[in-house]
């Protein structure tokens, strides 16, 4: 069925990771046309509360480094700031041809492969809403914790959660196993209705 869900922190951050962040590594988009026209900057994509960013000098984070092997600085880069889009991770290859400005962001595994753009750490920024709030504001819905692998084909997504319980008139209710969530990341940017604090 339909629901309304409100997820820990570790399936958010995968669901904005692959659902999200692999469409906003620039060198997907350089050579797809329709793939700009649906990354257009400027378009509203996402509810006007919803701010996420890369941020490859992020002190203490597991994707930080100072440079990547392009000789550019990591930096912040902020991706959808109040719902619209406003950049993306680039190499400088996949900037010149957007006519952007590179971020920071090309990356080899090691000196035997190409280096290639890639997420940092990528996050939502926190919100103002308690997480008691998020769960008592929903009268029938899922808590979703952790996450269990996943994919995701264009705009349209699937993972799984790990565990949840169903959330009854605002209450934690039964646990629930075997989950599994799919939707088009688009559409469940622009219904983000909370982020928790």
């Amino acid at each position: 069925g339909v629901y309304t869900i409100v997820t820990d922190p570790n399936l958010g951050g995968v669901f904005i990771h692959e659902a999200f962040g692999h469409l906003s590594e620039a060198d997907a988009i350089e050579n797809n046309r329709s793939l700009q026209e649906l990354m257009k900057l400027g378009m509203t994509i996402g509810s006007p509360i919803l701010n996420v960013v890369d941020q490859g000098n992020l002190p203490m984070a597991p994707g930080t480094y100072g440079y990547d092997d392009e000789g550019v600085p990591a930096q912040k880069s902020s991706i959808i700031k109040d719902g619209v889009l406003v950049g993306r991770i680039h190499s400088r290859a996949s900037a010149s041809i957007l006519n952007e400005e590179p971020t920071g962001n090309c990356r080899a595994v090691d000196f035997r492969f190409a280096p290639l753009v890639r997420m940092s750490n990528i996050f939502i920024e926190a919100g103002d809403t308690d997480p008691g709030e998020m769960i008592g504001s929903v009268k029938d819905g899922l808590y979703l914790c952790g996450a269990k692998g996943g994919q995701t084909m264009g705009d349209v997504f699937t993972f799984g959660a790990q565990f949840g319980y169903r959330i009854i008139d605002g209450e934690i209710g039964p646990m629930v196993v075997n989950i599994n969530i799919l939707g088009n990341v688009f559409e469940t940017l622009k219904n983000v209705s909370a982020i928790g604090n």
